[in-house]
């Protein structure tokens, strides 16, 4: 799928209604990697709310160390933040949620979550998030959030995402505006992101959309798997895993699988 982009720094700047994410924007028609980028800006001393947006990553990231198909259509968004230690593991939560209302108010297509961040559409994944940070003693020196959102994009080009992985256009049938999609995005970010600072409680929020509660599941962690039923997830978005003997366990961060897949 051949896509028109109407993305750019200015045309994202002039209609930016946040007061400080994307304030300071860093804008790429192509990069390697938008989080590579965001580190060094990070690590140059980048003020808090500074975004990368790119339309392409050659070299784009995933979870788990897996590479990110990110060719244009997909939109590539690293967010630079300086969050209080106990914020930390909360933002996979402020991502997701941000994400998936950007998306409802874009294209008014419904989205749920899956634990610990994807976003899907009709149970496909059209929206991925990573999470680096950097600490400085007992404080949290930097934080960076990536956000990949398949917009304009055919996943079935791609045999290995064909069965897993939708987008914006393919669910819509048509194109949508990359530029209303960044914009959203980067409000939505701010307000939620500020609510974390605030101490609201989003995450009865996310936990009301995570799809992946009260299914029998498989979770990948390091080296091991596990199985049982998804449970709950606690205030800092850990999962709590039931067993079948009746034992909990709990996961800050794993892969997780249906059963029954």
């Amino acid at each position: 799928m051949k896509t028109k982009s109407n993305l750019s720094r200015d045309a994202i700047l002039q209609r930016l209604k946040t007061k400080f994410v994307g304030r300071n924007l860093l804008y790429y028609p192509s990069v390697t990697s938008t989080m590579d980028v965001a580190r060094k800006a990070a690590n140059e001393g980048a003020s808090e709310g500074t975004t990368v947006v790119a339309e392409e990553q050659t070299k784009g990231r995933a979870r788990m160390g897996r590479a990110w198909i990110n060719p244009r259509g997909v939109i590539a968004v690293s967010i630079i933040l300086r969050p209080e230690m106990r914020q930390l593991l909360r933002l996979t939560m402020v991502a997701s949620l941000a994400t998936s209302h950007c998306i409802e108010q874009a294209t008014g297509l419904e989205t749920t979550i899956k634990w610990p961040n994807d976003v899907l559409v009709k149970g496909k994944k059209v929206s991925g998030i990573l999470t680096e940070s950097a600490l400085r003693g007992q404080s949290v020196d930097w934080a960076i959030i990536g956000i990949g959102i398949n917009a304009n994009f055919d996943p079935k080009a791609y045999p290995e995402l064909a069965n897993i992985a939708t987008s914006l256009s393919l669910e819509l049938g048509r194109e949508v505006s990359q530029l209303d999609i960044v914009l959203h995005l980067l409000h939505e970010m701010e307000l939620y992101y500020l609510a974390l600072r605030s101490d609201e409680p989003i995450h009865e929020e996310w936990q009301n959309r995570l799809e992946t509660l009260g299914k029998t599941i498989k979770v990948k962690s390091g080296e091991g798997m596990e199985e049982g039923y998804a449970e709950s997830v606690d205030s800092d978005g850990t999962l709590l895993l039931r067993r079948s003997d009746g034992t909990l366990v709990r996961f800050v961060t794993g892969e997780v699988t249906l059963s029954t897949e």
